[in-house]
């Protein structure tokens, strides 16, 4: 599994904490070239510290991914991306009548626009060569609307739409499109302000999946084989049958049956993978 991403040459956003901290750590380990941007500079030297004696490494990337500029520093001190890994989010906490709209505006440009941006500044290339991958890091809030988080999750519905839309327009051009979509997480899933600094947000996410357990799923979507098209199982039993599962996109794949993932969740709003 290793040598499949050996020497790979792979982008993770929001990598000082969390899923993409984990996610950057783990592919380092097994021998990729990661380029960690996130706004965190201390944490991010942090990170490549420990991956000193790793196969691979992390180059630290200090970027606020909502400026263009940023975006366009990070694609260019990359090279050639191999792997887009778009993790970095924004979340915030309360009821849509005490929501500022700055504070909306914030999720929506993060959570969406940097997402949607990166991708357009890495597809060229991937086009070029004939082979990419492309990893939208959800959430369990875009398939079911959670109260209290009306606008985080009208942004994760956008992810899911964006990865739907883009795998139909890359098929057959050798670009893999996959959907990450974990439930609750044991992170600092924080309303993290544009100091980078942590905000308290009510609630626990102690019950929440490990980061580790989402960065191992980012890691089986970039190395398993994927559904050839002589494969009959049903989609959904395709999916590894766990609390975490990723959707992948290839020129092969059926489409997955939104109706039944939407009656899953709603059956299963804290063990959502789809």
């Amino acid at each position: 599994m290793a040598a499949k991403l050996q020497g790979t040459n792979i982008v993770v956003t929001g990598a000082a904490t969390g899923i993409g901290r984990a996610t950057s750590l783990l592919l380092a380990s097994m021998g990729a070239q990661v380029t960690a941007a996130a706004r965190d500079e201390e944490r991010l030297r942090t990170l490549a510290a420990e991956s000193s004696s790793f196969s691979g490494g992390i180059t630290p990337l200090r970027a606020d991914l909502t400026q263009e500029a940023d975006r366009a520093a990070v694609i260019a001190a990359a090279g050639e991306v191999d792997v887009l890994v778009n993790n970095a989010g924004l979340g915030h906490h309360g009821l849509v009548e005490d929501m500022p709209i700055e504070s909306a505006r914030e999720l929506l440009e993060l959570n969406v626009l940097t997402l949607s941006g990166l991708t357009k500044r890495v597809l060229p290339g991937m086009l070029a060569r004939g082979r990419g991958h492309i990893v939208n890091v959800g959430s369990g809030a875009g398939f079911v609307g959670v109260p209290g988080e009306a606008v985080y999750s009208a942004t994760k519905y956008a992810v899911q739409g964006f990865n739907d839309a883009l795998r139909r327009e890359l098929r057959g051009r050798g670009v893999k499109v996959t959907l990450i979509a974990p439930g609750p997480i044991k992170t600092e899933f924080i309303a993290r302000e544009k100091t980078g600094a942590p905000a308290d947000v009510p609630g626990s996410m102690d019950r929440g999946l490990p980061v580790e357990t989402v960065s191992r799923a980012i890691r089986r979507a970039l190395t398993r084989r994927l559904p050839g098209p002589h494969d009959h199982r049903p989609a959904h039993r395709r999916l590894e049958s766990s609390r975490l599962r990723s959707r992948h996109a290839t020129a092969h794949r059926p489409r997955h049956p939104r109706p039944r993932e939407a009656s899953h969740a709603r059956r299963n709003p804290h063990r959502l993978t789809m």
